[in-house]
């Protein structure tokens, strides 16, 4: 007869690995445009610069005759936009303030693609895990 080898994991720690996962996945898969987006020209009216001298561009869009602000941009250092620059924004129209934003450009685009991942790996671990747990504990129960 062979020994059953108990999970490196208990159940609880599979369960939270679970949560975690589902967590982590809807936190940071905002990578993708929304459905609907749609992309316009915008102008940097302002910079924000952090303790660290990351600089982030603040644009204004002009939609259906309504000037809308976005929030901070992508960081950078040096400055990647100047007062005055063009910069491309993104926003779904049934929700032009809500929505406004400065898309991810570059190396920033690639790595923010990459943290849903992390949710998907947690998930799949915890998975794995639990079934592990629910098959030892049948067992040990036979």
């Amino acid at each position: 007869m062979t020994t059953l080898r108990k999970p490196r994991f208990s159940l609880r720690t599979a369960i939270v690995a679970i949560v975690l996962g589902i967590l982590w996945f809807l936190l940071f898969n905002n990578a993708l445009a929304p459905e609907g987006a749609v992309e316009a020209q915008g102008t940097v009216v302002d910079q924000e610069i952090s303790g660290k001298g990351l600089c982030e561009p603040i644009a204004t869009v002009v939609v259906d005759g309504v000037t809308y602000r976005t929030p901070p941009g992508t960081s950078a250092k040096p400055c990647a936009y100047g007062i005055g620059d063009s910069i491309d924004v993104r926003y779904h129209p049934d929700d032009v303030a809500g929505t406004l934003e400065i898309p991810l450009e570059g190396s920033s685009k690639k790595a923010v693609a990459l943290l849903p991942l992390v949710g998907v790996v947690l998930l799949i671990g915890g998975i794995v895990s639990l079934a592990g747990n629910i098959i030892y504990r049948r067992r040990i129960k036979a």
